[in-house]
C-alpha cells in the first residue's frame, strides 16, 4: 500500500513523494508496454531514432578504438536516455488524457520547455563528459613498474573503470529519474526537478535500485542485439518512466 509523505510547512525545495511497494517497477514496465501497443507508430519511430544514434556513437567509438567510450556509452544510456525521451513522456501524458498523440504536440511541448530541458541536459552532459574523461584516464594508465603481468593491469583498469561508471551512472540516474517528466507535467525549473527526483529515490532506496537494475539489464539486452532491441526497449522504458513519475511524485490535482 502506498502512503504519502508528509508535506513540509516551510516551502521545501522539492515536491513530496509516495512510499512505493517493491513490485512497482514491474508495474511501470507493464504500463509502458500497454502504452507502446496504444501508440505503435510513434513508439517505433522514437525507438528507431535511438538505434541510429546508438549506431553512430558506436561507429565513432570503433573508429577511435576507444573501449572507454564504449563503457561511457553503456552507462550514459542510464542518464542521457531520459533527456532524449522527452517526446515519449508526452505520448504517455496524452494517452493518460485519452487523447491521440501527435508529433506536432510533442514538438510544441518540447519547445515550450526548452529552457529547462537545456539546463538539465547541460548538467547531465557535463557529468557524461567527466565520466568519459575519468574512465579514459583509468584505462590508459601505464602499468606500474615491476608489475607481474600486463593482462593483470588491463583487468584491474577495466574493473576500476566499471566501478567508476557504476557510481557515476547510479548517482545521476537518481538525480534524473523523475526530473524531465516533472518538467513536462508541472513546468518546474531544472533544480527543483532534480532535487525532487533525488528525494524520491532516497525515500525509496530498494525500489530505486531495482528500477535501475531492470533498466540496466534492458540496456545490456539492447546492446546484445546490436542495438536493434532498442526499437522496443527505449519506448517501453520511456513510457514506464512516465508512469513511475506519476505514481511516485505527489502532484497537483
Amino acid at each position: 500500500m502506498q502512503t504519502a509523505d508528509s508535506i513540509n510547512d516551510g516551502a521545501p525545495l522539492y515536491v513530496p513523494c509516495r512510499k512505493l511497494s517493491f513490485d512497482a517497477p514491474f508495474r511501470w514496465l507493464k504500463k509502458g508496454w500497454q502504452d507502446f501497443r496504444r501508440a505503435p507508430g510513434h513508439s517505433l519511430a522514437y525507438g528507431t531514432i535511438f538505434v541510429f544514434i546508438g549506431w553512430l556513437l558506436l561507429y565513432v567509438a570503433w573508429v577511435m578504438e576507444s573501449n572507454a567510450l564504449v563503457f561511457s556509452l553503456l552507462f550514459g544510456f542510464l542518464f542521457i536516455g531520459p533527456a532524449l525521451a522527452f517526446g515519449l513522456y508526452d505520448i504517455s501524458h496524452q494517452l493518460e488524457l485519452n487523447r491521440k498523440p501527435t508529433f506536432r504536440h510533442e514538438r510544441q511541448k518540447a519547445f515550450h520547455e526548452m529552457g529547462h530541458e537545456l539546463m538539465l541536459a547541460l548538467m547531465l552532459g557535463m557529468v557524461f563528459v567527466v565520466l568519459a574523461i575519468v574512465v579514459s584516464m583509468v584505462m590508459w594508465t601505464e602499468p606500474i613498474p615491476g608489475q607481474i603481468a600486463t593482462s593483470s593491469a588491463v583487468s584491474v583498469s577495466s574493473t576500476v573503470s566499471l566501478l567508476i561508471a557504476v557510481v557515476f551512472g547510479g548517482l545521476i540516474f537518481w538525480a534524473s529519474a523523475f526530473a524531465l517528466p516533472m518538467i513536462l507535467h508541472q513546468h518546474v525549473d531544472a533544480t527543483t526537478a532534480l532535487i525532487t527526483s533525488i528525494n524520491a529515490m532516497l525515500r525509496n532506496p530498494g525500489v530505486s535500485v531495482l528500477w535501475a537494475l531492470l533498466i540496466f539489464m534492458l540496456v545490456v539486452a539492447g546492446f546484445a542485439t546490436a542495438l536493434i532491441g532498442f526499437v522496443f526497449i527505449v519506448p517501453v522504458v520511456g513510457y514506464a518512466t512516465w508512469h513511475a513519475y506519476r505514481e511516485t511524485i505527489i502532484t497537483k490535482a
